[in-house]
This record gives C-alpha cells, sequence and structure tokens, in this order.
C-alpha cells in the first residue's frame, strides 16, 4: 500500500469531536484510507452501497441512532453521498454522541459538499484525496525507480488500481472513464442517460462540418444567383428544412 501523506494529517484531528469528512474522485483510495487508520479501533463499519444502511441512516431519530451506534466508539460511513438527508443525521450523531468519531468518505465531491454544508458547519474537518502523488510515489518506490517510471507515469496516471496492475494501464483506464467519470460528471449536469449525451458529442463535430460545408456552398449559391435563382430558393428551403431537424434530434 502506498503511503498517503494525509494520513499524518487526518489522525491528528481524532478525538476532537468533529466528523472528519474525506472526498475526492472515486477509485482514488479513500475508502482504503481510513481503513488503515481505524483497523487497530473496535468500529462499526457502514457502507452506503448497502440498501439495508442506506435506510436505517435516512432521516433516523436520535433512539435509533443509539440502537444502531450500540457500545462504538468509532464510526466509518463509506459512500455517504448515497444516503438522502445524510447531512442532518450526522449533525445528530455529532452534537448527541460526543463520545463518537465519526470517519465519513464520499466519492461523490458534488452531492457530498451539497449535503454536508450547512448542517455540519463548524462541526467537521473536511479533506479532499486525490491520485497517489508523486512525493507518496517517490516515498514508495525510491528515486530511481521513479524517474525510470517518468514517462509511464505521464501517460497512465497515478490512480492506485493502475500503479498496482502494470501492463493493465490502459484497460484500467478505460474502464474508470466508463464506469465512474463520465457517470459523475454527466450526473452534476443532471443528465440521465449518459451514454445517450455520449454518443451525442461524438457526432457533434460531423454536425458541425456539414453545417459548415451547407453554409460555403449557400455562400457560393449566392454569389451565382442571377444565374440559378431557382436553384438557390429550393436550397434555402432543404437547408432550414435541415437544420430543424438538428435541433430536433440534439
Amino acid at each position: 500500500m502506498y503511503g498517503r501523506t494525509l494520513l499524518n494529517t487526518i489522525e491528528t484531528k481524532i478525538g476532537s469531536g468533529k466528523a472528519i469528512i474525506l472526498i475526492g474522485p472515486r477509485q482514488v483510495g479513500k475508502t482504503t484510507l481510513f481503513k488503515k487508520i481505524i483497523e487497530d479501533k473496535n468500529h462499526l463499519f457502514l457502507d452506503a452501497d448497502d440498501p439495508t444502511v442506506r435506510s436505517l441512516l435516512n432521516s433516523p431519530n436520535t433512539e435509533q441512532l443509539r440502537s444502531i451506534i450500540g457500545s462504538n466508539k468509532t464510526i466509518f460511513i463509506d459512500e455517504a453521498q448515497r444516503i438522502p438527508g445524510i447531512g442532518l443525521t450526522l449533525k445528530i450523531i455529532t452534537d448527541q454522541f460526543k463520545d463518537v468519531q465519526l470517519f465519513v468518505s464520499g466519492s461523490s465531491s458534488f452531492d457530498l459538499s451539497r449535503e454536508l454544508s450547512e448542517p455540519l458547519t463548524g462541526r467537521k474537518w473536511e479533506y479532499e484525496l486525490f491520485p497517489i502523488s508523486w512525493e507518496e510515489y517517490e516515498n514508495h518506490h525510491g528515486f530511481l525507480v521513479s524517474e525510470q517510471q517518468v514517462e509511464n507515469r505521464m501517460l497512465y496516471g497515478f490512480y492506485p488500481d493502475v500503479l498496482n496492475h502494470p501492463g493493465e494501464e490502459r484497460e484500467i483506464l478505460q474502464q474508470l472513464v466508463n464506469s465512474y467519470l463520465y457517470r459523475d460528471i454527466l450526473a452534476y449536469s443532471n443528465i440521465r442517460k449518459p451514454e445517450v449525451s455520449k454518443n451525442l458529442y461524438k457526432l457533434w463535430p460531423y454536425r458541425l462540418e456539414v453545417k459548415l460545408i451547407t453554409m460555403n456552398l449557400l455562400r457560393l449559391l449566392e454569389s451565382i444567383k442571377t444565374r440559378f435563382p431557382i436553384i438557390l430558393k429550393s436550397f434555402k428551403k432543404d437547408m432550414l428544412f435541415s437544420n430543424s431537424i438538428v435541433l430536433v434530434e440534439t
């Protein structure tokens, strides 16, 4: 495992009476980092990918939270952005259970930051985790190996999964793009069908090229309209109809 420079910073905040929030892109190591920090502590791990966990943490009252927490003094909620109203739930835990240390991670930074901004004001330490840094990479491999890998790292980057599977970089990156990055970016724009938008983006340059060719042809016909007035009139009608089709389709 690559050592993360953020680990020491987070450890100094434990026991401060505030929730520790870790946000960032998917697959950069947030869950791994928190599990490393709490591995020697008795803790309750709540994975919000589990529908049962989402149901339990969706607007519970104080007594319901008391039953969930039990005697645990350390709680780790993973993928918290998937829980509706999670900000208020975390506020109740922070205010009512002073001896409980909350660790919360979220892969969708947009959603989680929006959920937590008001309820947890003054009640949280918030950090953002990125892929492995050059410093972390060099600390792990040493100077010589790091320098030998400069070209590969510039080409394939520093996602932990990419670094841990040499020779499979292209496939892993493609899966990351298709499975996570497009989904997060388009979800932020409230686009419900990312695959349709992706296809439209591919078609857009073609649309522009066709339109440019059409405009150039129209200019040419305008320059010789005295000779071909009937052709020009017909072409303008066809062009107007074509543009309306493009607008409807996009």
